[in-house]
């Protein structure tokens, strides 16, 4: 079958079922800005890369082969007055945080887990505002820091959007390109830009030919987008996206459904499914991430009720 790998996103429910909020497994905790320090941030990262190696484990015990992960492992790392290095961190809590992210990594290698980030929508590389993409790339050398902590640098792709069409297209993908080219060789192997959902935002089509063709950025199709924002059939869509990566790549899609009884937009809890095994698709492999809000929870049902599909 042509979908390879199927995963979720940061977050682990199975785990946490029936556990005090106080006990539960994460790895987004954080704090107030007033109560910041470097002694409370390295604990909490601390805590938070101890739980991704739980959560690495039950993926590997459950059979799961793709995970993202969470982009709020390290509080404040990327803020522009209280951003910090992993230097500035006591030794102890430095020594500890690589060794938990090094075991978390290691799992998921031994075990085939593929593994991305996805910064969140203030990362904006193409904003006319000098001081949002010195904090957009600020975010993506942190992403690119726990890939390389994990293990997994060339392989750990860091998607984003454009972020906004501001003055018009073609001026935003011109600047969205220039900022590429600031950020360094190895990070611009990991980055890969997302189609948005709105009518206004961009299509896959927009994105190959104004962005991609300039610069070079590897496209990731987002199926339920599409929906949203598409000068183009499904099939030119995602025979552009995949265009985009090299043959001994494996292309990423997202998919998810409208969730009922809100906005067409927001994403369902769990997949009705099965996803499509488009005709397109079955001239090359590609690894699916389900963007649902019951995660890893989705994934099993998903599984459990298309056996055989993937």
């Amino acid at each position: 079958m042509p979908i390879r790998k199927i995963g979720y996103a940061c977050m682990n429910l199975s785990l946490n079922e029936g556990v005090k909020k106080k006990d539960q497994i994460t790895t987004s905790r954080t704090l107030r800005m007033s109560g910041f320090s470097l002694d409370r941030v390295g604990q909490l990262a601390l805590q938070n890369s101890k739980d991704l190696v739980k959560i690495m484990e039950w993926n590997r015990d459950n059979g799961i082969q793709m995970f993202r992960v969470s982009s709020e492992i390290f509080p404040f790392m990327d803020h522009p007055d209280l951003g910090y290095a992993l230097g500035d961190l006591s030794r102890e809590h430095h020594q500890d945080i690589v060794s938990e992210l090094v075991e978390a990594g290691s799992i998921a290698r031994q075990a085939g887990i593929r593994l991305s980030c996805h910064p969140g929508p203030y990362t904006c590389l193409a904003s006319p505002n000098s001081a949002i993409v010195v904090k957009a790339v600020r975010s993506l050398e942190m992403h690119q820091l726990i890939g390389s902590l994990l293990g997994h640098d060339h392989d750990f792709n860091i998607n984003i959007h454009v972020g906004g069409v501001y003055e018009d297209k073609q001026t935003t993908a011109e600047r969205f390109c220039e900022n590429f080219k600031r950020l360094n060789p190895a990070l611009k192997m990991q980055l890969t830009l997302e189609n948005d959902d709105k009518p206004s935002m961009w299509s896959p089509k927009e994105l190959y030919d104004l962005i991609y063709s300039k610069c070079g950025i590897r496209l990731v199709y987002d199926f339920h987008h599409h929906r949203f924002c598409s000068n183009e059939t499904v099939e030119q869509a995602v025979n552009l996206c995949f265009s985009t990566w090299p043959e001994d790549q494996v292309p990423k899609i997202h998919y998810s459904e409208s969730a009922p009884g809100k906005r067409p937009q927001a994403h369902s809890d769990y997949i009705r499914g099965p996803i499509p095994a488009f005709k397109y698709f079955t001239k090359r492999e590609y690894d699916v991430m389900l963007e649902t809000k019951a995660k890893d929870l989705a994934l099993k049902k998903y599984l459990t009720e298309h056996a055989g599909v993937v």
